[in-house]
């Protein structure tokens, strides 16, 4: 034979979108050669696709194959494509196995680790400090001093960051990727995805969160830290103005009882109506708001019928309630005196009980001492007999200081109730005067949770700020009182 051509790649025999694959098709349809020679079958295919692809122009066009290591039958050529398949695929799984394998013994099975840390020869992974000191950085100012993500790229290339991989230039959003990253709270889970390659490209689908492996890695951030984080991501998303184009004065405020999800806001810009066979539409403006509960509208669920409810009527229901209770501050006195009524189970009885326990067991002690001196027991007998006395001392120690705890709680609450008067009255006589927009922001302040249940009865939360009881102005600490 006369070689007229050569086509060699280093591809995947499982695709037929290879460029030297495609380029031999195509000479062959131009008939530029009569005979394919190959080293084996299965580097011309291993999978259905491709010999598919190269069976419809062999045919067509007469094209003889020939195998320098094996015997090619074409009325056979597809089954054997298959079993290659099939062997690739084994090998696929075996390799994933493995991997696996080396994830439960701690391990990690890939030899790329997250920005910030590196692994040893055995796989295990430790903190690389000059990527790690930039982790930390990107958390506290996110945290603690309030920067955006963009601020905080600005500060990293600043100072020379060193870049993640595969990244030409830092990104706010490789930025979020690493504040959402739970291997910096001390876990780097294996196994969340699975990837099939089709022809149409690489696709990747979430797998159960309890087939997941955890690999123990050395924490960059404390729980508190990442808590934090994660509680200013979700409202910076939920109060954008991207993803708050309607107004709900009860945003993120109304959870129900059944699913204990938040309900959230719906509206209907356009609705229509049939007279006489005829259908007429209306664009409404503004829009019709209702709640809708989130368990219904995401998982299914049924908490309530009708499943919407009128947001105007849900609002003032709730407005008008929380005005009412703010303006009468005999409301709030008795249910705090309440409170402190069902919390007052005798703290002084129970502090002077255990005064006198504390007493009892120094007593003791000091009996026992004093047989020692006087010879009546020995050193070994003493060291005996204290150390009960010294486990009795502590626990009684520990309860005297919780009772003395909860007193000076109910005591701080009595103190709070003097000055309800005088907060109520300036508060409840601007609540008037306050425009709709900004009435969420007042809500915010004075209820702690808003929850109404399958019946669609609500029952409030109200938090009265304690750090300065005649300002609504910077007081975030509150006070609840629960009430239906």
């Amino acid at each position: 034979m006369t070689v007229v051509a050569r086509y060699q790649e280093v591809g995947r025999g499982w695709s037929k979108k290879r460029p030297e694959f495609q380029r031999m098709l195509a000479d062959a349809r131009m008939g530029r050669f009569d005979t394919i020679v190959c080293w084996k079958s299965d580097r011309l295919s291993r999978g259905m696709y491709p010999a598919a692809a190269l069976m419809e122009v062999v045919e067509a066009y007469r094209i003889g194959i020939e195998a320098v290591m094996d015997s090619i039958d074409m009325k056979t050529f597809g089954l054997m494509a298959a079993i290659g398949k099939i062997e690739l695929d084994n090998f696929r799984e075996r390799a994933g196995m493995g991997k696996r394998g080396k994830a439960k013994q701690g391990r990690l099975p890939t030899g790329s680790p997250p920005y910030g840390y590196r692994v040893d020869d055995q796989g295990n992974p430790y903190v690389y400090e000059p990527e790690a000191k930039f982790i930390r950085r990107i958390f506290r100012q996110y945290a603690d001093e309030g920067m955006t993500a963009p601020a905080i790229v600005l500060g990293l290339e600043r100072d020379g960051a060193p870049l993640p991989p595969r990244c030409s230039k830092w990104r706010k959003e490789r930025v979020h990727a690493i504040m959402s990253n739970e291997t910096y709270r001390g876990t780097y889970w294996y196994g969340k995805s699975s990837w099939v390659t089709t022809e149409e490209g690489t696709r990747g689908t979430k797998n159960p969160r309890d087939t997941w492996i955890g690999i123990p890695f050395p924490p960059l951030v404390d729980e508190k830290t990442w808590e934090s984080v994660r509680a200013r991501k979700f409202k910076r998303f939920s109060h954008s103005k991207r993803n708050t184009k309607t107004f709900y004065l009860l945003q993120h405020m109304v959870r129900c009882a059944e699913c204990e999800l938040y309900l959230r806001g719906r509206f209907l810009r356009k609705t229509s109506h049939y007279y006489n066979e005829k259908r007429y539409a209306y664009t409404l403006d503004p829009p019709r708001r209702y709640y809708r509960c989130g368990g219904m509208t995401s998982h299914k669920l049924e908490c309530r019928r009708p499943g919407f409810i009128r947001a105007e009527r849900l609002e003032e229901l709730v407005w008008n309630e929380v005005k009412r209770m703010v303006q009468s501050p005999g409301l709030i006195v008795a249910g705090m005196e309440s409170l402190s009524a069902q919390e007052d189970d005798g703290w002084d009885k129970e502090i002077e009980r255990a005064e006198r326990g504390l007493n009892r067991v120094q007593s003791e002690e000091d009996r026992a001492i004093r047989l020692y001196v006087s010879g009546k027991i020995t050193e070994a007998q003493l060291d005996h007999q204290r150390k009960f006395i010294t486990e009795r001392l502590e626990t009684i120690s520990r309860e005297l200081d919780d009772y003395r705890a909860q007193a000076a709680a109910l005591a701080e609450k009595r103190i709070l109730m003097e000055n309800i008067v005088a907060w109520a009255a300036k508060v409840g006589n601007r609540l008037d005067e306050v425009p709709y927009e900004q009435r969420r922001d007042i809500l915010k302040l004075l209820l702690d949770q808003v929850v109404i249940d399958g019946d669609n009865n609500i029952r409030l939360t109200l938090g009265i700020p304690a750090d300065d009881l005649v300002s609504i102005e910077n007081s975030e600490s509150k006070f609840a009182i629960r009430y239906t």
